[in-house]
């Protein structure tokens, strides 16, 4: 705006304040040459009836000159506090009013770095003696002069007191020792005292806190001060002065429209107590934007608004508060554009654009003398007007294109708007919407396209306020002296300033540029003044002074080029976990700038920049990843917008030159590497990938050249030359100094090679490179290997929390009293070309680290001495210290992964785009175990391979809690550690290893249950807790067998002929088999880790009912059958995870669940079919595996009751049934495909098929034995035909006992087993049982009995049946009997004939009725049904597999002589022998006397593992079997009993595995490990006492009851593990809210580097320590993040409860919130809800009740079930989601959550999936969730899709918790 305009308007406005306040025109003139009051002398300035005399100034430099207009005045002879809305208006009063009484001033900006020493005196050194220099306080209380102190709700508490005294009473006493009064007093000898002028005033300027943000007002300060409320104008005067401002030249329509605008928007006292909406203030610098339309008229309104006020355009900004924004714009006729629905609606431009700039004349000489002042025409054009030349300041350089830039439309646009602002003379904000969109770039193609120099300067948090201004050092000769800043310098050449972070900045310290930017006017910490141009000429025409008398008096101009161009982004990037983003952008910083918002560019555009900046890259490829960028960047999920920054325009370009460089490049993989999507929470993750593949972008297929990927040196390792990794070749470096050339140990493998093709690609690209992950995945030893592969130099730097900016550059030091810097390892890398190693970069303040960005991006960086770090040298200016960028230069930055537990910075958050990153993760278990076998290349594979698994599974834990219980990651470095000292000591246990890794944990009591779960599961035994000890059966002495009957043939029996019918198998069906079902993960727990015993591993078969019967073919393979639905359960060989195949269609429902079983049959050698036979109605239902088909056979000419099958010749095809008391037996021959019907002359209660040709049958009414075999005169096909009575005679006085089942294969000669019935009969051994031997040979048959007499008086069960089974593999009979005294567990019989012996194992019994219902079960009682009381099976390597009725299958090694041999490997791996240590001091002669016994003594003992082959460690073993067995001493004696020899003599002469006899149980019974349990029965004892005596107390006090308590803990003990993890997060956001900062200005702690100066000088706060922030002043009051849970309490979850357990799950996870909130609630305000057909809204915990003991956690859990139970049907979904998602926002929170647990029961009542979706996204600010449980999967599935993120599925109920919890991480990361 040109200055005669200005001045011409305030005279005249003064002129009509004289004539109105005066009545006469006299001494009031209007000529327009000379000034003012130098004209007429003024003597005094009277308003209205206030009259104040004017005393001609002595320092006229100091008297403000202000041109702004004056609206009212006031009573002015007192302090004086102006309090108001922030902008200028306030200062402009003020100086105003020193302008027309001729005042001098003094001004200081407040903030909070502003100390003492900056009000009153400073010391400065000078000749080696340091003097005090009076500062702005003191000198204005000298002189007269009026002090201005600007920001009062700034300064920090404790600073402005000292000016109380000063304010009240003009008193003040000095450092210097004298003291300012206001009296005349005489100086003392002691004192000096200096008189306060009676002119002296202070002017205090503040903003009313609240509503605005900073310190409230001190009460002893706030009663010295006159306070006056400054308003904004009124409509009309703010109209009129506009309408001046532009020489009515423009519309007053316009005007007034944009002052409506402002008014409506800006400050309204009663608006801001009771706004609904908080809709950010206008600031009230509307009229600023006079000086643009003066210029150009046709401005578009909506640009000119948006240029003051940007939030409608910004991210940050709500949809509530747009709509306002919005109608407010609406109201007064300010639209924007139209926008059709293909286009991306964008921001409104001024509807000019710049046509061309052409410079002007050579640049006339500044006022000073010292600079140019260079100007040029800019052109612009309009579509309805004629162009318009507009003239602007220019820099000296050539105008040129900037490199790398694409002038886009949108950005041509943008870059007229930044020219039209800088030609109206503002200060440009450039506002990014998120990162990456450009803003450097712009700022370089401005500066370069009009000739400036730019001077970056990067902000970081904390910087303080003098930082931007001057900054100490010393002379050469040791004085102190302030050296300008950047910004300063960039002030007096004319440069562009560049503020890069204005967002980072602490509260409060941009305000103190306000001067600077809105007068052009400042004054520096060493006193100098910087004024604008025009009126350092007035001084030299009026003062008659010359430039070099204003510069003694320390003047300087600000040159008429500069300008400031702040850059920014929306979001929040100061670390503040603050809810609403954009806190920094306050009514005051509106008021300094005119914002641009840059946004990303529009698709095309984008696409423009991609191609120019990448030729050669792939449209199609490019065109995918762009609609899949803005896919993301548009998408309205919060989930999904966080990864929208992951893809900013920076980070497109580099995936780009990727693709086009590289020619095989995965899309998705660069995508996934680009988002560093390994890091984020799984949903997160999930969300993106999901989205991928919506796109079109798949995962590539699997590099078949992984495996094979190598690194190669040409021609040779010892000569390299050029270095090949893949199909990425780059030369060796040459030339290098040796000793920076890193030389480590690298063992290459697949995962980490790949990982160095990555990088090795990126810095062929020139990327700087980020490797982030976990601590111990090699991210040293690969940015080492990388360089020494490359032979390039390296300089290493390493930071730490305590890192500062100054630290990363240089380190200032002082030598000989002055002030030196020393060049850190970055500056050297930049000079000399190396590559720099920037270690643990997460642990420096992100601030520290953002210093880089400024480095790499714009290759430009400020050191502390004042040097200059340049890319280029075109760069460079005359008389400056120049550091240029190495051509070489380059970045390997190290840094662990955000989030818990790393408590390290998000350093990829802050500047992660700016480099090329790359996830270093542990290398899969294949490239790890080829790492490991490298480290240990004797340790045993199976091991190594057990140890990956185990820490495999360990990351998944913490992967997938993210924060789990085990928030340590695990890595290689852990398991390496452990694989050496396996290596080096092969004899210590591993569980003594393992401890050197987790002991960490012992404290711990959850992790350390979690990791020995672990461990356990895959049988490593891990010594946390435990003593070691061997848990192996007993054996049991059975005696001589003794002779119970005989069965002889009957010699004048009558044969009897039956019936048979011979048909073909009736088959129904040939159905496809549904194999869709996913295959789940088992959870698999090894038996051997603590304690050694014959069960290998268990795991459950997923079941809601019983378990029935399994089976097992010959690769390992199982099957299962269980209940609650029907369900075939198929197990991998492995047994690692399961498939389940739902077969309830094939069986209609009937009153009680069919009791199904399993027969394999074979037909020429291999499995044809798995036949499921069900009793109840006689149907086998044949699942055919290869074919996937499924058939049902019927049996024919059964009776319609339950049949039973002899399933013994499905080996060679054949299955028979009969039935009991029935005369009936089906013969299946599925070889022949063939029915036989055989109809018996009398009814049959038993039927015992052994082999083909003869079988045995019991007759059910005369109970006679009677032998089948075929008829040999027609023979059927070999079906036995005849019946032949048997005479059974008991014998030695033992009753006749009926048979279980009689086992076909022979054990030894003529020897078969037999199951018996009786309990006291253990088994039977039935010798010469045979066709040959009965038929041919027509022999009697001998049944001998083992006979237990201790069971005679036991009972079993009725319904329940003991189990038998006949191992092939080691001819030895295993029985499960019941168990006869109703506990949960029996025994395990193997019986072994040769030795007379059993080996009992004690065997768990899981029941299906779980224990932890307590919902009766409504189906049928537990023991109505007849049932087996376990089923078993053989695998083909000889282990036997059991299954009881809840489902846990249990794998048992039952070898003698493989369980021999594993428990020596296991005594090894454990390593429990060292009970006795001693030391052995050896000397060059012998062992010292005395030590030698000691050694034989240890092994003799009887747990030995120490002999090594010499002295007596076991080779002559004296076992316990007391002979020598001289023969196999030779061992180590690892066996564990009494050395190797002796373990075996027990057994009285059977030798051991050295392959004379077999190993039996007797040698098993000998290795059993003694170990000792130190605690004595007392203690043991007294400590449960005490544990009950506690207990007791405890429920006392909570008035609970004993059994209320049980149920409690079932139900808890099903959530503990979810309530730790839940609760291990809330105290990671607690922690990090309380990290501790820097405080600086402190008169103890550790040296600030930034203070060495202040130290030389004396001055005592120098110091800097750690110490609790104290929150940004206001910036965030604490308040709660509130979250409602809504359970789904309708009638249908209790009724289907009982089916899958939804009901329970919900009350648990009730208890779960309820529990994991605990002690966090004033933090979290949760509420929990219920729904169903009463009501929607049923409150069982709210705000200010929460449950405070287990009682009240249990009542309110009872209570919903209760409700559940008896509440009306219907659903209620909608109306509570609805109801939580309106209700949450009443009251004022941090982040709002609505959680909705439903059974997705909901097509049943007609509500449309979208119907919940518009109500879970109906409030931007709410962030809700709707989680389905126990519903019908499908119709779950369809409502995700219809959600998308805002759904999950829970099936399991170990699920629940992990949803809960990733719900929380993904909140966390938004805010």
């Amino acid at each position: 705006m040109s200055n005669p305009v200005k001045h011409k308007q305030a005279r005249r406005r003064l002129r009509q304040l004289g004539k109105t306040l005066s009545g006469t025109t006299t001494g009031w003139s209007d000529s327009e040459e000379d000034e003012l009051l130098q004209e007429v002398g003024i003597k005094s300035v009277r308003i209205g009836d206030v009259v104040m005399p004017v005393t001609p100034p002595t320092h006229p430099e100091l008297v403000p000159e202000h041109t702004q207009p004056f609206y009212e005045g006031s009573q002015l002879h007192q302090d004086i506090f102006l309090i108001g809305p922030p902008g200028p208006l306030r200062r402009d009063l003020v100086m105003k009013y020193a302008e027309m009484t001729q005042r001098e001033i003094e001004y200081v900006a407040l903030s909070k770095d502003v100390t003492d020493a900056d009000l009153k005196q400073r010391r400065e050194l000078r000749n080696g003696t340091s003097f005090y220099v009076d500062q702005a306080a003191v000198r204005a209380a000298i002189h007269g002069r009026i002090l201005v102190l600007d920001g009062i709700e700034k300064a920090e508490r404790n600073v402005l007191p000292i000016l109380n005294n000063l304010l009240e009473n003009r008193e003040m006493s000095l450092d210097d020792g004298r003291f300012l009064t206001s009296k005349d007093i005489k100086d003392t000898q002691l004192t000096k005292f200096e008189k306060v002028s009676d002119r002296f005033l202070v002017f205090a300027l503040g903003l009313p806190v609240p509503p605005y943000v900073g310190y409230p007002l001190d009460p002893p300060l706030r009663s010295r001060f006159q306070s006056r409320d400054i308003k904004a104008p009124g409509f009309q005067s703010q109209v009129d002065q506009m309408l001046v401002l532009t020489n009515n030249t423009v519309p007053r329509s316009l005007i007034e429209r944009l002052v409506s605008v402002s008014l409506l928007l800006g400050v309204n006292v009663d608006k801001v107590a009771a706004r609904d909406i908080d809709v950010p203030e206008f600031p009230m610098t509307i009229e600023s934007l006079s000086s643009l339309l003066v210029l150009l008229h046709h401005l578009h309104p909506r640009f000119c608004l948006d240029l003051l006020y940007p939030y409608p355009l910004l991210p940050t900004c709500t949809l509530e508060q747009l709509s306002v924004i919005e109608a407010a714009y609406r109201r007064f006729g300010i639209k924007t554009e139209v926008v059709t629905a293909d286009q991306e609606a964008r921001q409104t431009f001024s509807g000019y654009r710049l046509a061309d700039i052409a410079r002007t004349g050579y640049g006339e000489v500044s006022v000073d003398g010292y600079h140019r002042v260079h100007k040029a025409i800019a052109t612009f054009s309009h579509d309805l007007q004629s162009p318009q030349g507009v003239p602007v300041y220019t820099g000296p350089n050539e105008f040129s294109p900037a490199e790398f830039f694409v002038e886009t439309p949108y950005h041509k646009e943008i870059f007229s708007s930044m020219v039209l602002i800088h030609a109206g003379g503002h200060d440009i904000c450039l506002l990014g919407t998120q990162k990456g969109v450009g803003k450097s770039a712009l700022v370089r193609h401005f500066a370069r396209n009009l000739g400036y120099t730019l001077d970056y300067i990067p902000l970081y948090r904390d910087m303080s306020s003098r930082d931007l201004l001057q900054r100490r050092s010393t002379s050469p000769t040791g004085d102190t002296v302030w050296e300008n800043s950047l910004l300063v310098e960039a002030a007096i050449h004319g440069n562009i300033a560049v503020l890069d972070g204005i967002d980072a900045l602490s509260y409060g310290t941009l305000n103190t540029l306000q001067r600077l930017m809105s007068d052009r006017e400042t004054q520096l910490p060493d006193g100098t003044r910087l004024i604008n141009a025009r009126r350092y000429a007035k001084l030299q025409k009026r003062s008659k002074l010359s430039a070099e008398e204003l510069e003694q008096k320390r003047l300087v101009p600000i040159h008429p080029s500069f300008r400031i161009i702040a850059l920014a982004r929306a979001g929040n990037s100061n670390g503040q976990s603050d809810g609403r983003s954009a806190a920094w952008l306050t009514a005051e910083i509106l008021s300094m700038f005119h914002f641009i918002v840059v946004d990303s560019l529009p698709s095309k555009e984008e696409q423009e920049v991609l191609e120019c900046l990448s030729p050669g890259v792939d449209e199609a490829l490019l065109r995918q990843l762009l609609t899949f960028a803005r896919g993301l960047r548009q998408n309205k999920d919060e989930t999904v917008r966080v990864l929208s920054s992951a893809l900013s325009t920076r980070q497109l370009i580099r995936i780009c030159r990727r693709l086009a460089y590289f020619k095989n490049e995965s899309l998705y993989k660069a995508i996934h590497k680009a988002a560093l999507s390994r890091f984020m929470p799984a949903m997160v993750r999930q969300a993106l990938d999901e989205l991928m593949i919506a796109n079109g972008i798949y995962p590539a297929k699997v590099d078949k050249d992984f495996e094979n990927l190598r690194i190669e040196v040409f021609p040779s390792r010892e000569n390299p030359q050029e270095i090949r990794i893949g199909d990425v070749v780059e030369p060796v470096f040459k030339g290098a100094d040796p000793m920076m050339v890193p030389n480590v140990v690298f063992h290459e493998n697949p995962a980490h090679t790949e990982i160095l093709r990555e990088m090795l690609k990126d810095y062929q690209l020139g990327d700087h490179l980020l490797l982030i992950g976990n601590q111990g995945v090699g991210k040293n030893k690969l940015a080492d290997y990388f360089l020494q592969l490359l032979q390039l130099p390296r300089e290493y730097i390493q930071l730490h929390r305590d890192s500062t900016v100054q630290s990363l550059t240089t380190t200032p030091a002082i030598r000989e009293g002055v002030l030196v810097f020393e060049d850190s390892a970055l500056i050297k890398a930049v000079r000399d070309g190396t590559i720099l190693v920037v270690d643990e970069a997460d642990k420096a303040p992100t601030y520290v680290t953002a210093v880089l960005k400024s480095l790499i991006e714009d290759g430009q960086m400020v050191l502390g001495d004042g040097r200059r770090i340049v890319s280029k040298e075109s760069d460079m200016q005359e008389g400056g210290q120049y550091i240029v960028v190495h051509p070489n230069f380059r970045m390997i930055v190290l840094a662990n992964r955000p989030g818990y537990p790393f408590l390290g910075n998000d350093f990829y958050r802050e500047i992660g785009d700016v480099f090329s990153c790359h996830a270093v993760d542990n290398p899969d278990m294949a490239s790890e175990l080829y790492l490991l076998r490298k480290y240990g290349p004797n340790v045993p594979e199976d091991l190594l391979e057990k140890l990956s698994a185990a820490f495999t599974d360990l990351r998944k834990l913490t992967d997938e809690g993210q924060f789990s219980l085990i928030s340590y990651p695990y890595s290689t470095r852990e398991l390496v550690n452990i694989v050496l000292h396996l290596q080096n000591y092969p004899g210590e246990g591993i569980s003594k290893i393992l401890q050197n890794v987790f002991d960490f944990d012992q404290y711990d009591k959850a992790s350390k249950e979690l990791l020995i779960e672990v461990f356990e599961k895959h049988g490593i035994p891990i010594g946390l807790d435990s003593e070691f000890s061997m848990n192996l059966g007993t054996i049991v002495e059975l005696g001589q067998p003794v002779l119970t009957q005989r069965w002889s043939r009957v010699s004048h029996s009558k044969l009897l002929r039956c019936k048979v019918e011979v048909e073909h198998i009736a088959v129904r069906g040939g159905w496809d088999l549904d194999l869709s079902n996913e295959w789940k993960k088992l959870d698999r727990k090894e038996g051997r880790s603590t304690v050694f015993s014959e069960e290998l591993y268990h795991f459950d078969i997923p079941t809601r009912g019983e378990a029935l019967d399994i089976a097992a073919m010959d690769d390992g393979t199982l099957f299962a059958i269980t209940t609650n639905p029907v369900t075939l359960h198929r197990v991998d060989p492995r047994h690692q995870s399961v498939q389940s195949l739902d077969l309830y269609e094939y069986f209609p429902l009937q009153r009680a669940p069919p009791r199904l079983r399993i027969a394999t049959i074979r037909s020429a050698g291999r499995v044809k079919y798995l036949a499921l036979h069900n009793p109840g109605n006689n149907e086998l239902l044949c699942c055919d595996f290869e074919k996937n088909t499924v058939a049902s056979v019927v049996i024919r000419g059964l009776e319609p009751v339950k049949s039973i099958m002899c399933s013994q010749l499905g080996s060679s095809g054949v299955l028979v049934f009969y039935q009991e008391d029935h005369a009936n037996i089906a013969v299946l021959d599925f070889n022949t495909s063939k029915q036989y019907t055989i109809t018996l002359p009398t009814r049959i209660s038993q039927l015992f098929v052994t082999e083909h040709h003869l079988w045995l049958a019991r007759g059910s009414r005369d109970g006679n034995l009677y032998m089948l075999y075929p008829d040999p005169e027609s023979p059927n096909d070999g079906i036995p035909t005849v019946l032949e009575n048997i005479e059974v005679l008991g014998q030695n006085g033992q009753e006749i006992d009926t048979f279980e089942r009689i086992f076909g294969q022979e054990y030894g000669p003529g020897l078969k087993f037999a199951q018996n019935s009786r309990p006291e009969n253990v088994c039977s051994m039935v010798h010469g049982y045979s066709h040959q031997n009965l038929l041919q040979d027509k022999s009697t048959v001998d049944v001998f009995s083992y006979i237990d007499g201790a069971r005679a008086n036991k009972e079993y069960p009725q319904k329940v049946k003991g189990a038998a089974c006949y191992l092939r593999g080691t001819n030895q009979l295993v029985l499960i009997p019941p168990p006869t005294d109703g506990r949960a567990e029996t025994t395990l019989d193997i019986v072994n004939p040769m030795s007379h012996q059993i080996w009992r194992i004690r065997m768990p019994l899981a029941l299906s009725n779980r224990a932890d219902s307590d919902v009766p079960m409504t189906s049928f009682a537990q023991f109505q049904v007849e049932r087996d009381v376990a089923s078993m099976c053989e695998l083909s390597n000889g282990r036997l597999v059991t299954m009881d009725n809840a489902g846990t299958v249990r794998v048992w090694q039952v070898n003698p002589a493989e369980l021999h041999k594993s428990a020596q490997v296991w005594t090894q791996m454990v390593g429990v022998d060292e009970k006795v240590l001693s030391v052995i001091y050896e000397t060059d002669q012998d062992t010292l006397p005395g030590s030698s016994n000691e050694d034989d003594d240890v092994n003799s003992g009887a747990a030995c593992n120490g002999g090594d082959g010499h002295g007596s460690g076991g080779s002559a073993g004296t076992g316990e079997g007391g002979e020598a067995s001289e023969g196999s001493g030779k061992g180590d004696g690892d066996s564990g009993a009494g050395g190797g020899g002796g373990g075996t003599n027990g057994s009285g002469g059977r030798m051991n595995e050295d392959g004379r006899e077999e190993t039996t149980f007797e040698d098993i019974e000998n290795l059993k490990l003694k170990t000792a349990d130190d605690q004595p029965q007392a203690v043991s004892e007294a400590q449960k006492e005490m544990h009950d005596h506690a207990m007791e107390k405890l429920l006392g006090k909570i008035q609970m009851t004993q059994g209320d308590y049980q149920v409690f803990q079932t139900y808890m003990d099903n959530v503990r593990r979810e309530v730790r993890e839940l609760r291990v997060i809330l105290e990671g956001v607690e922690a990090k809210n309380k990290e501790r900062v820097w405080l600086k200005n402190q008169a103890s702690g550790d040296l600030d580097d930034t203070k060495i100066i202040e130290g030389l000088t004396g001055e005592r706060a120098i110091y800097k320590k750690r110490g609790e922030d104290d929150p940004e002043v206001g910036l965030f009051q604490d308040k709660p993040k509130r979250m409602v849970f809504v359970f789904d309490l309708s009638a249908s979850m209790f009724r289907f409860n009982t089916h899958d357990r939804r009901l329970e799950r919900s009350m648990e996870v009730a208890l779960m919130l309820m529990e994991a909130f605990r002690g966090f609630e004033e933090k979290f305000a949760y509420k929990i809800v219920g729904h169903s057909g009463d009501g929607a809204n049923i409150e069982f915990v709210k705000p200010g009740n929460y449950p405070k003991t287990e009682k009240d956690e249990f009542d309110i859990i009872s209570k919903m079930k209760a409700h559940s139970q008896y509440c009306l049907s219907g659903d209620n979904t909608l109306g509570a989601a609805s109801y939580a998602v309106k209700e949450i926002v009443n009251e004022e929170g941090d982040d709002y959550f609505v959680v909705v647990l439903s059974d997705a029961n909901i097509a049943q009542y007609n509500i449309q999936p979208n119907d919940i979706a518009r109500i879970l996204k109906s409030d931007d600010r709410v962030t809700a969730q709707m989680i389905f449980i126990g519903s019908i999967q499908n119709q779950a599935e369809q409502l995700k899709k219809a959600l998308g993120s805002h759904a999950h599925i829970c099936v399991e109920n170990s699920q629940l918790p992990k949803i809960m919890k990733s719900l929380f991480l993904s909140s966390m990361i938004k805010s």
